[in-house]
């Protein structure tokens, strides 16, 4: 008997999907937090204000939703990106950039490991959460039918 639970979730027996959050700012946390709990289908599984704590949350468990600042306390949001596109590569979570940083070059770079929407948080935070919310919604739909 398998005494060992799959870190992956099957989506198909849950109402919500599960995010990590990589964000050093706790008033950005906090917003994103409770933006996420207005929707009902994005739960947060775990936070990291770190690139090392971040990676450990990726090596507890799997998330199908990743949201990634690019300046944190201590490295950086490309570290964890590259931790994903290294040992994720066959089912990563959606991940979606989310910094004050919005230059052309992290963009690029970004896009590059892999990810798939890429925001400023001074003018594109309500779209960011908007996105989240719309691929969380996907996520259910495709797990449901």
């Amino acid at each position: 008997m398998d005494t060992q639970k799959d870190t992956h979730t099957d989506t198909n027996a849950r109402s919500q999907v599960d995010l990590l959050l990589v964000e050093d700012s706790p008033l950005i946390r906090e917003a994103l937090i409770e933006a996420f709990s207005a929707s009902g289908i994005v739960a947060l599984r775990s936070a990291a204000a770190t690139a090392q704590q971040a990676i450990v949350a990726l090596q507890t468990r799997h998330f199908d939703l990743a949201v990634i600042d690019l300046e944190l306390e201590e490295g950086t949001g490309f570290e964890v990106l590259a931790h994903i596109a290294n040992t994720q590569s066959d089912n990563p979570p959606f991940r979606v950039v989310l910094t004050n940083h919005a230059f052309p070059l992290y963009e690029k770079r970004a896009r590059q490991l892999g990810i798939e929407h890429f925001f400023d948080k001074s003018m594109h935070f309500d779209d960011a959460v908007n996105a989240i919310e719309k691929e969380a919604q996907r996520l259910l739909n495709i797990a449901s039918g």
